[in-house]
């Protein structure tokens, strides 16, 4: 019984030998860790779409980057730059200059595309274009029906955003002028997104958002010409439509080799002839 029962516990310490060699050799087997893989993601609603694209592009052009990119929910420009300063985030998208103070605070700032803002209606409204002064005027308050402007006889339906928006800096800028008073009736939109469901779903709808976002998602609105100038990728780049916004990204001082390689192909002849495909004119 003796001789039996040292026999049994030889055998297991056998097993539990062969057991942890098994581990270790699983452990050794396992894919190490890559520091910098997860690239988190937020700001401009804007920009999104645009970083959305080139960063999936990346992966399946690069399928042995050690890269994830976690988009969360927009920021706004501000709360891009914020989020990579302060570290939540590694990368922020943007779709506006910095501020002297943003600038400030040791961030890189990649410029990634020309986006034309472009003046959309709802399929409803049957006309081509207006003159700067049109546009004044509806958002002034100055016409009610499209009647007025030799369009169908349908109620003008203003959709607008916040005045720190990017847009609604653009639109001002370049159409509206900084002093002109918004009639009561227009409709004030946070999103960009909110913007676009309301052109595709109000009859008689007018507003303004980013002609990247509506080519290469093909949004199914009108889009107008602005005193004769079509709002397209080859028009921005020969400077025929002026009505433009930066977007780009911001990363921090301690960015990964990771992200730092996507940031590099960004500006990529490649990833220039994606930008142009999506409808994105690409920076200079």
């Amino acid at each position: 019984m003796r001789r039996s029962a040292r026999i049994f516990a030889l055998l297991l310490v056998i097993v539990a030998l062969l057991v942890l060699t098994a581990c270790a050799d699983g452990e050794s087997a396992a894919p190490a860790a890559v520091e910098g893989a997860q690239v988190r993601v937020s700001g401009s609603g804007t920009c999104l779409p645009l970083l959305r694209i080139l960063s999936s592009e990346y992966l399946e052009r690069h399928p042995d980057a050690e890269v994830e990119f976690v988009f969360l929910p927009g920021l706004h420009s501000g709360g891009g730059i914020k989020g990579v300063a302060n570290g939540d985030l590694d990368l922020g998208a943007v779709s506006r200059d910095l501020t002297e103070e943003e600038s400030a605070l040791g961030l890189e700032y990649h410029l990634l595309s020309r986006d034309g803002l472009v003046i959309a209606v709802h399929p409803s409204v049957t006309i081509e274009g207006l003159t700067t002064e049109q546009v004044r005027a509806i958002y002034r308050g100055d016409h009610a029906n499209w009647s007025e402007l030799g369009g169908p006889d349908l109620p003008i339906v203003i959709l607008d955003r916040n005045e720190d928006e990017s847009a609604k800096i653009i639109l001002r800028q370049y159409v509206l002028g900084p002093d002109l008073e918004i009639t009561s009736k227009a409709v004030n939109l946070y999103y960009e997104p909110d913007m676009i469901d309301g052109l595709q779903s109000t009859s008689g709808a007018i507003g303004y958002f980013s002609l990247g976002y509506g080519i290469s998602q093909d949004v199914p609105v009108r889009y107008l010409r602005l005193d004769g100038a079509q709002a397209t990728v080859d028009d921005i780049e020969a400077g025929a439509y002026e009505m433009v916004r930066p977007l780009g990204m911001v990363t921090g001082p301690e960015a990964s080799e990771a992200l730092r390689a996507f940031v590099e192909w960004s500006s990529s002849d490649e990833a220039r002839r994606i930008m142009e495909s999506a409808g994105f004119a690409p920076a200079d």
